[in-house]
C-alpha cells in the first residue's frame, strides 16, 4: 500500500522546521554558541587585565618603598638630571 504523500512530506517539512528553529531562532543552538564564545573572550580579557593589574600593583609598591627606583623612573620619564651631572644627546 502506498503512503499518503502529504503525510510523508508534511512530516519531513515539520521536522525541518523544528530543526531550523532549534538551531537558528532566538535562544537556539547558534545563539548558545555565540554566547559561549563571548564568555570565553571575556574570561581571557579578564585574565589579561588581572595580570596587568598585579604587575602595576607590584610596580606601585616598589615606587612607594624604593626611593632609588622612584628616582630612576622620574629621571627616565621627565629627563631630570642631578646637580653637577652632564647630559649628552646623541642624535642619529
Amino acid at each position: 500500500m502506498t503512503e499518503n504523500p502529504v503525510k510523508r512530506y508534511g512530516f519531513i517539512i515539520f521536522l525541518s522546521t523544528v530543526f531550523f528553529h532549534l538551531i537558528f531562532m532566538d535562544g537556539g543552538i547558534y545563539d548558545l554558541l555565540k554566547v559561549k564564545l563571548k564568555i570565553r573572550t571575556a574570561r581571557l580579557s579578564i585574565m589579561q587585565i588581572e595580570d596587568e593589574n598585579s604587575t602595576l600593583t607590584r610596580e606601585l609598591g616598589r615606587i612607594r618603598t624604593d626611593d632609588g627606583y622612584l628616582e630612576e623612573m622620574v629621571r627616565k620619564k621627565h629627563g631630570f638630571v642631578r646637580e653637577g651631572e652632564k647630559v649628552y644627546r646623541v642624535e642619529p
